[in-house]
């Protein structure tokens, strides 16, 4: 369920609660404000509430129709826990169909480098590292939980899928910083820790890239979908090529294992990132080829 609040010029609600009509959304409040911040104006404010499914179609006919303007319709999204309406709540609570407005505000959260971000893919490789090296499932298995890889993977997918460059640029950037603080903090808790390489078994290209184009298709439906589950997806995405950079980060410092294949090892995290992308990305393309990823804003 979502409300989206947008405001309007003075005079143009009426049009735009049309384009929201047609989307199957009965009613709307509307009250007068002054926009403050440049010239001082009198719009209006425009409340729409309904289920994911009708706000999903009414923004993709706005963003494509010749009334938006987005210097003079801004618009804000908001996520609604309960709606009691006229309708019934097994038709207000159809989860499927998050706008993909949504999706791409919130991924590009995901595409700045902070503090947050260089902390826990540091501390995530190093008890990754960690556990690969004692043998110890449990502890692999939260290390790989809090991986930033999954949303970034994800972010260059749309930016594909949607032709926003700014955006697979700038995930790619925040994807080769992750990678770099990935093999260090790996290569550091190899040294640290010592002992010798324990023999891993990643398994063959047919394999790896079956499992990452299913897990890519997965992760972008999840994406869309209010109950999707995306942090159990999220590990399921990391946990193909995040094990593998730990692995050639434990490499550098102690040496491959025997039987080891640095350069295979390398050129599979390639080609599990690439499928996993190229997946994700298809999949955005059919959610929004009615029109919807055109009119994403840059």
């Amino acid at each position: 369920m979502r409300e989206i609040r947008l405001t309007v010029p003075r005079g143009s609600a009426e049009a735009v609660f049309a384009v929201a009509r047609a989307a199957g959304i009965a009613e709307a409040s509307v009250h007068e404000v002054r926009v403050l911040g440049g010239e001082p104006a009198t719009a209006e404010e425009l409340a729409l509430k309904s289920s994911a499914p009708k706000i999903r179609e009414f923004l993709r006919a706005l963003l494509c129709s010749p009334l938006f303007d987005r210097r003079k319709i801004k618009f804000s999204a908001h996520e609604v826990l309960a709606l009691v309406n006229e309708e019934s709540a097994q038709r207000v609570t159809v989860p499927a169909g998050v706008p993909l407005t949504d999706v791409h505000h919130d991924l590009w959260r995901h595409c700045h480098v902070t503090a947050s971000l260089v902390a826990r893919t540091c501390v995530s490789a190093a008890l990754l590292a960690y556990a690969m090296l004692h043998q110890d499932t449990l502890l692999a298995v939260g290390a790989l939980i809090f991986t930033p890889f999954s949303p970034l993977v994800l972010s260059a997918a749309l930016g594909v899928a949607a032709r926003r460059t700014e955006l697979t640029r700038q995930a790619l950037r925040v994807l080769l910083v992750a990678l770099v603080l990935s093999l260090s903090a790996a290569a550091l808790t190899g040294a640290l820790v010592g002992g010798t390489m324990p023999a891993e078994d990643f398994g063959g290209p047919t394999r790896n890239f079956v499992a990452s184009a299913l897990i890519g298709v997965m992760a972008a439906l999840a994406d869309s979908d209010e109950v999707g589950r995306r942090q159990l997806l999220g590990l399921a995405m990391a946990y193909p090529f995040v094990r593998l950079i730990v692995w050639l980060g434990l490499t550098l410092a102690l040496g491959e294992p025997e039987g080891g294949d640095r350069l295979h090892d390398a050129l599979l995290l390639l080609g599990n990132a690439v499928v996993m992308t190229a997946a994700a990305a298809t999949t955005y393309r059919v959610i929004g080829r009615d029109g919807e990823l055109a009119g994403l804003p840059r």
